[in-house]
């Protein structure tokens, strides 16, 4: 008995000094499947957008991802990921090296060299066609230059062979050629190891499938974010305003993908990833969002620090000025806060986005809600009905209207160029028009610009937008810069009245771009809020598993060169709504702009 008792107590002895180092030795695989994953997600970025091999374009990058993540993943020692980051990349860019030094040497030209190609992104080529990747082609074998149809992208020029060293892992470096030779068949560097080696990669990416829940697969995950960082490592246009440590974003991120189970926690990771870009442009959505997706018969602001009604579909026992204090069981305003935590951009625009995704939900389900009206509480479940957001924020004329004595209002974000047409003898000879520009143009974007030709007797301009031309990787200051700003010609006849413009914190891009011309060449009083700093044409992201992502792909200044990103247009006449002035059914931007333009009148 006494033997039995001694073997039991060293059983549990040796259990217990076991648990810790089982323990230690799943960190020590943790951390090195992340620094793994991360070493791939480096030297992916560097060979997809800057190494210009034909067999560059012959591999699908998406699912290159995938299976570069699960090859890496399983190595063990720092000599292991190497060799299998050569395997992974030998196929595609075969003139690459990786090595322990970070000495930088160009390429020899072969004999049978006729000239060089490299690669020219203006923007980057994803699923805008207004953003191009383009291997351009010298005329000899000496140096190239980035001309295009005639339209010279950059005075930049590369030289025959020119190569970048990038750090890929602490001991490791990558020699990535930027510019490689070619001859009558295409680039030069291949060899039948790697031709061999192509195919077979090409066969292997073929039978990845990305139709059965891929965002169940932790590999698929984890080469979705390879795949968004890098995009934002090399194209984003903001970094240079926006105070962040990418590099260390990019192991955080991996870090977390590589703890989430599911789905819906790889959504949140993802959503704060981009949340560190403060791009108001940023959003994450899957395909089934759209076909899922309903929103409440009512839209919802944040005044006075709580949740406000301020519209409500016809039919619906809630009034605007009714508290939302609480939804399914949660405090409205925690959850409200929640809400902003993971969308990106300025805090006036977090605030605006997080009124829109307050209401939204999936079709067929209710939210169950607590709402205060005055003194009393009262408890009401209402179902996600409509597919779209069928109510406006704020209850405000449709189209052209006249709102006082020889003062006119036009909605903008409704009022079609015909529309405007009718009106416009009304509009040039009155007293004043208010232009809101809170919302969205769902009839005709162009209406925007024609609006601003009536209110100059000069030409006028945009702001500057610029395209990033990228030669090098990491936003190299060696790249360049497309200025597309162009101009806006007068029309007859001129507007004669006072002009004010209503803005908010939901008026975004293209709303931006009208106001910068306001406030640059003020054509008018700016009543409301500051709008919410962004602007720029955006670009997507198709994801494995059907997520998509928007994000901002040029940048906006202001026209004298500051920053607008972050920034915004700031009202001349600030505002702000109040829950009594919403329960009363007001306006107060369009009762400011009256005033203004009243005291204005009587001036004169």
């Amino acid at each position: 008995m006494k033997k039995f008792s001694l073997l039991f107590v060293a059983a549990i002895i040796f259990l217990m000094s076991a648990v810790p180092a089982f323990a230690k030795e799943k960190e020590k695989t943790a951390n090195q499947e992340l620094v793994n994953v991360r070493a791939f997600a480096k030297l992916y970025g560097y060979v997809r957008f800057f190494h210009p091999s034909d067999e560059n374009e012959k591999i699908d990058w998406n699912r290159f991802a995938i299976h570069g993540v699960s090859k890496v993943k399983t190595a063990k020692t720092k000599d292991e990921l190497t060799t299998t980051l050569r395997e992974l990349f030998y196929p595609i860019a075969p003139t690459m090296r990786l090595t322990k030094q970070d000495d930088a040497t160009r390429l020899s030209p072969p004999k049978q060299a006729k000239n060089l190609t490299a690669w020219l992104h203006i923007g980057v080529a994803l699923n805008n066609p207004g953003y191009k990747s383009l291997r351009i082609l010298s005329d000899d074998a000496s140096k190239i230059k980035f001309i295009l149809g005639g339209i010279k992208f950059t005075d930049r020029v590369l030289q025959a062979g020119e190569t970048i060293v990038q750090q890929i892992t602490p001991d490791v470096y990558a020699h990535i050629p930027l510019v490689l030779y070619r001859d009558d068949k295409g680039t030069i560097g291949a060899t039948q190891e790697s031709t061999r080696a192509l195919k077979q990669l090409q066969q292997h990416l073929a039978r990845i499938d990305l139709t059965k829940d891929p965002l169940d697969d932790e590999n698929v995950r984890l080469a979705n974010i390879v795949i968004t960082w890098n995009i934002f490592q090399h194209f984003y246009p903001y970094f240079d305003v926006v105070k962040v440590d990418w590099e260390q974003t990019l192991t955080n991120t991996l870090q977390q993908s590589l703890k989430d189970s599911t789905a819906d926690q790889f959504f949140q990771t993802l959503r704060q990833m981009l949340e560190k870009t403060q791009d108001g442009h940023s959003l994450v959505k899957h395909i089934s969002q759209t076909s899922e997706q309903a929103y409440l018969p009512f839209t919802v602001q944040w005044i006075e620090e709580q949740v406000v009604i301020s519209n409500v579909k016809e039919g619906i026992d809630l009034k605007p000025g009714d508290i939302i204090v609480n939804i399914d069981g949660k405090s409205a305003t925690a959850y409200f806060k929640q809400l902003e935590k993971y969308i990106s951009g300025t805090m006036q625009l977090k605030r605006w986005e997080a009124t829109q995704q307050f209401v939204a939900g999936k079709i067929a389900k209710e939210a169950k809600l607590t709402v205060q009206r005055g003194e009393s509480k009262f408890d009401i479940s209402i179902p996600y009905s409509d597919k779209g957001k069928v109510v406006d924020e704020f209850i405000r004329p449709i189209s052209i209207n006249k709102v006082a004595d020889e003062i006119y209002y036009v909605n903008t974000a409704q009022v079609t160029p015909d529309m405007f047409k009718e009106k416009l003898n009304e509009l040039t000879n009155a007293k004043g028009v208010i232009f809101d520009l809170r919302g969205y143009p769902t009839q005709n974007e162009f209406i925007h610009s024609e609006m601003l030709s009536y209110l100059t007797d000069r030409q006028i301009t945009t702001a500057k937008y610029d395209k990033p031309i990228s030669l090098y990787p990491d936003r190299d200051q060696r790249n360049d810069l497309l200025n597309l700003q162009s101009s806006i010609e007068p029309l007859q006849p001129k507007f004669k009245g006072k002009i004010v413009f209503l803005t908010y914190g939901g008026s975004y891009s293209l709303i931006e771009a009208v106001m910068g011309v306001v406030e640059h060449y003020r054509l008018g009083e700016i009543v409301g809020e500051t709008t919410a700093g962004v602007n720029g044409n955006i670009n997507n992201i198709n994801l494995p598993g059907g997520i998509d992502i928007r994000w901002t792909g040029m940048r906006v200044l202001k026209h004298d060169g500051s920053q607008h990103h972050l920034v915004g247009i700031k009202p001349t006449v600030p505002v702000e709504r109040t829950i009594k002035e919403v329960r009363e059914g007001r306006d107060v931007y369009i009762e400011k702009a009256i005033e203004i333009i009243k005291a204005r009148a009587h001036l004169n």
